[in-house]
């Protein structure tokens, strides 16, 4: 089997995935739309978790654990709707950065580069929503919900009568 192709192909699509992550980050960084941020933050974490499979296939246990790890700290963000702070959009940059230089390695060497701990450590704290972005503090209020309508088929009438709906208001 010729590994130097697999390796190429590695190279070749890890820098892909690096860019669309690099314009993801860029999109986060110029306070964009909440649908924008939603999809930069969901690209972040696809192409991370591409990485992390394409190196794991081909035995490159470091890129694909800090690639694994940055999927993990990512997934609180998908659908939070909310925008990572300064420090978490700066942590994303390290890791983006280490991981340019991991695919370096492997492109200038063929070999799996050293891992980078230090890069793992800094993603073990959760990633953090700009201020204006955050849940209210205290108590969570509950939505009240009432009970469902019967449709009359329900009821024993036969035909299909779909007024079924429930009622909620917030406390």
């Amino acid at each position: 089997m010729d590994l130097e192709k697999y390796r190429r192909l590695f190279v070749d699509e890890a820098n892909d995935h690096l860019v669309e992550m690099s314009r993801a980050l860029t999109a986060l960084e110029g306070g964009a739309s909440r649908q924008d941020i939603d999809e930069a933050i969901d690209t972040l974490f696809r192409m991370a978790h591409s990485i992390k499979g394409m190196a794991a296939s081909l035995d490159y246990g470091s890129v694909s654990s800090l690639a694994h790890r940055l999927e993990d700290w990512m997934e609180p963000l998908r659908g939070s709707g909310g925008q990572p702070d300064d420090a978490s959009l700066g942590l994303i940059s390290k890791v983006l950065h280490g991981l340019e230089q991991m695919v370096a390695t492997v492109d200038s060497t063929g070999e799996a580069p050293d891992p980078r701990a230090d890069l793992v450590e800094l993603l073990a704290e959760p990633p953090t929503l700009a201020p204006e972005q955050r849940a209210p503090e205290g108590p969570e209020k509950k939505a009240r919900t009432y009970p469902r309508l019967l449709s009359r088929d329900r009821c024993g009438y036969g035909q299909k009568w779909s007024t079924a709906f429930s009622l909620r208001w917030a406390n």
